[in-house]
């Protein structure tokens, strides 16, 4: 282990050890009176142990970590953790894995993604937001300033795909065979838009919820979304746009899903992506009982827990029930 990847302000309270090594604090504490772990006091009489010295112990009594994929950077992970979980801050997030990018060590990325999406600290509409758009900007802006290969943009693109993926295995909750069933939405990304980051990030987020998902993918005719929510019962469709689709685009989308709507199969629809983060976000109008145009995870989120009684009614009026 290179010494110089731990600084002296890598000082861990007995709490933070203890998560690290996931056994309780009074046992930090034991492991501090008896000399096996090193410390330090404060000037008011708490422990502080150092990174370094918490990993080495681990290492020889086997206990297993999250930083032990991440060595020999486990300092620049910690440190880029705590930003999250102190202040919200993915700065030092996004600045780690683009420089392991352009290294090619592409697996310590989706390792450090993976890490952060599943953290329990940390909010998933805050890390779609934050860590997966924010480093598909920096990325994109690395590849304008030349810095990158249209390749190395692909292969961060896969990255996060893939992180994603690996997101929903670890994330899924077992359900009871008898439990109640579950609304379905229907997500994928606009017709000729193969980017589909975004929509994979909705569907992730609604599975966190509760829902089943058909997921279509990118490049979605937008007659599909009709004929998908159609022959599954669908309660909600959502459509991604990536640029450079416009405003334009997202009338058109509206246009054909108000065209194919049925009044006896009432859904809601909701629109996003990059393209509203650019220029202010349009409104539209159509059938649906609920419509929502939204540039964030966050603002998705809030719009899909306040569904309920919009949709509910219109369900209803339709003869079908709906089950929260």
């Amino acid at each position: 282990m290179t010494e110089d990847r731990f600084n002296s302000r890598l000082l861990l309270t007995t709490t933070e050890v203890a998560d690290l090594l996931s056994v309780h604090p009074s046992t930090v504490k034991r492991w501090c009176n008896e000399g096996d772990l090193p410390f330090e006091k404060t000037e008011g009489g708490h422990r502080r142990i150092h990174l370094k010295d918490t990993l080495d112990f681990s290492e020889s009594r086997e206990i297993p970590t999250f930083l032990d994929d991440f060595s020999p950077y486990e300092g620049h992970v910690w440190t880029a953790l705590q930003e999250v979980l102190s202040a919200g801050s993915f700065q030092r997030v996004l600045s780690l894995s683009l420089s392991w990018l352009v290294r090619g060590q592409w697996d310590r990325v989706g390792k450090l993604l993976v890490m952060l999406g599943t953290h329990p600290s940390v909010p998933l509409p805050l890390f779609c937001d934050e860590a997966l758009q924010g480093l598909m900007e920096e990325v994109g802006s690395a590849w304008r300033r030349g810095e990158i290969r249209i390749g190395e943009e692909h292969i961060a693109s896969q990255v996060v795909t893939e992180a994603l993926l690996r997101m929903r295995i670890d994330g899924e909750v077992k359900r009871p065979d008898d439990a109640p069933a579950r609304p379905l939405a229907v997500v994928g990304a606009m017709e000729g838009d193969l980017h589909h980051i975004g929509a994979l990030c909705i569907r992730v987020l609604l599975e966190r919820m509760g829902w089943r998902v058909a997921y279509l993918g990118g490049d979605v005719p937008v007659e599909e979304f009709s004929a998908i929510q159609r022959s599954q019962g669908a309660s909600l469709v959502c459509v991604s746009f990536s640029p450079p689709h416009t405003v334009a685009d997202m009338n058109r989308c509206v246009r054909i899903l108000s065209e194919f709507y049925r009044e006896d199969q009432p859904h809601a629809l909701a629109l996003g992506g990059g393209i509203f983060r650019e220029e202010r976000k349009p409104e539209f109008s159509g059938p649906f009982p609920a419509t929502g145009v939204f540039s964030s995870a966050a603002e998705f989120v809030s719009w899909v827990r306040g569904l309920e009684p919009a949709i509910a009614t219109a369900l209803s009026d339709g003869g079908d029930e709906w089950m929260a």
